[in-house]
């Protein structure tokens, strides 16, 4: 259980009350100073994205300030034979490159006219930062379910899921290490027949020690919404794959807004995810050497009686790796009772009974399977969701996430005692 002193709550708007989808993101640097963003809908037309530092191991955060204010945009697309509309999120995402912090979301100007991926950069810890840029791309393409990550030497890449071509397509673009600017963005992968791939999950991008670049997304292949990676290796002008973490596991007509996540740690590539191949939604872990992307895979919980899913790792600098995912503490509604096609996870009801607790779990270096899991903070009643988490230099590990009761809707994060490590 975490140290009642080290969490700290800070308030959502009631707009986000039944927002399934913004998450909170985490970053540390060398000297143990831990950042935090989130977005938050503050308005009718307005969406902006908060962030936070502690610099005294959690004990106190600063006030959060405002990064960005933006507009927001509704995406169309037809739905038997209706024209509707879906807001996208901000969803920011932090990294620390070389000497600097990164701070990336998805905005929109006020007219929500389009949706673009800016990134802002610290270079005094996240005291200040400066203007934030667009991450280019060609032509202006819609740039949604992002992710972020740093790399050797300070590189940096940022994907995304773009509409360029009439379909939802991941696409990643690289900041070598010592550059200014981004390299030309890439298609990952068109999907089958060019139809693209699960348009509303988010994708996840990360390095390797080498600079190979890996990007995972949801594929669609047959009906069948399972996890694929393409590979960019150093020197290479095109992605290769995809990759299938899992083959025609997970038949489901729908988009349930829970992507991959994935690390690099030496020769092995770790991915973890959601599916409800067998009815409940369960979280899964699977690792691969990277020379040959031949997965084994197996549940994170098998004993957890409950729901899972946004399932994020992290590794430390010693080799180790972490995760944390949310589980529900009472019966839930499995994916096939909402079946036909839908863009969101069902909105919670708090004080309803049962509720989700963030799980979290630690692979020690060398080892094959995660520990026993435990729960952070739980609440009854309470639902906590889509969860971050982070390790320091001196290997405390801090986790965020969004927890709605009854009381409203606040972002969360803790860093663990001292010993509750599996």
């Amino acid at each position: 259980m975490p140290d009642a002193p080290n969490v700290h709550r800070f308030p959502l708007s009631a707009a986000d009350v039944k927002d399934t989808n913004e998450a909170p993101t985490l970053a540390a640097d060398a000297a143990g100073r831990v950042f935090l963003a989130w977005a938050s809908k503050t308005g009718d037309r307005e969406r902006t994205v908060f962030f936070t530092r502690t610099t005294d191991s959690g004990r106190m955060f600063d006030a959060p300030h405002t990064i960005s204010k933006g507009g927001i945009y509704r995406s169309r697309s037809s739905e038997n034979g209706k024209i509707v509309g879906y807001e996208r999120r901000a969803v920011p995402h932090l990294a620390t490159a070389a000497d600097r912090l990164e701070l990336s979301w998805s905005e929109a100007p006020a007219d929500g006219s389009g949706i673009t991926l800016r990134l802002a950069t610290s270079a005094d810890a996240g005291r200040t930062f400066a203007a934030p840029v667009s991450v280019p791309h060609l032509d202006g393409m819609r740039t949604t379910f992002t992710d972020m990550a740093s790399g050797p030497n300070g590189a940096l890449a940022c994907c995304w899921l773009g509409d360029r071509n009439g379909a939802q397509q991941p696409y990643a673009a690289v900041r070598p290490a010592g550059a200014t600017a981004f390299e030309t963005e890439q298609v990952v992968y068109l999907g089958q027949n060019g139809k693209g791939v699960c348009p509303c999950c988010p994708t996840a991008v990360g390095f390797a020690p080498d600079g190979t670049l890996y990007v995972a997304y949801r594929n669609v292949n047959d009906g069948y919404r399972d996890i694929a990676i393409g590979r960019l290796r150093p020197g290479q002008t095109a992605f290769e794959g995809p990759f299938s973490v899992v083959s025609n596991t997970w038949k489901f007509d729908g988009c349930p807004h829970d992507g991959p996540s994935l690390v690099v740690i030496g020769d092995d590539i770790h991915v973890t995810w959601m599916d409800a191949r067998n009815g409940p939604q369960r979280a899964y872990h699977a690792r691969a050497k990277c020379a040959d992307m031949i997965f084994s895979a197996r549940e994170l919980n098998p004993a957890g009686p409950g729901t899972q899913g946004n399932a994020r790792l992290f590794k430390d600098a010693a080799g180790g790796l972490h995760v944390v995912w949310e589980e529900s503490l009472g019966a839930e509604s499995t994916a096939d009772e909402h079946s036909g096609h839908r863009h969101a996870p069902v909105v919670p009801k708090p004080g309803a009974g049962g509720g989700r607790a963030i799980q979290y779990a630690t692979m020690a270096p060398g080892a094959t399977a995660f520990g026993q899991p435990r729960a952070v903070a739980p609440r009854a009643g309470a639902f906590q969701t889509r969860p971050a988490l982070v390790t320091t230099s001196d290997g405390s590990v801090f986790v965020a996430w969004n927890e709605l009761d009854e009381s409203g809707k606040v972002v969360v994060v803790t860093r663990l005692a001292r010993g509750v490590n599996p």
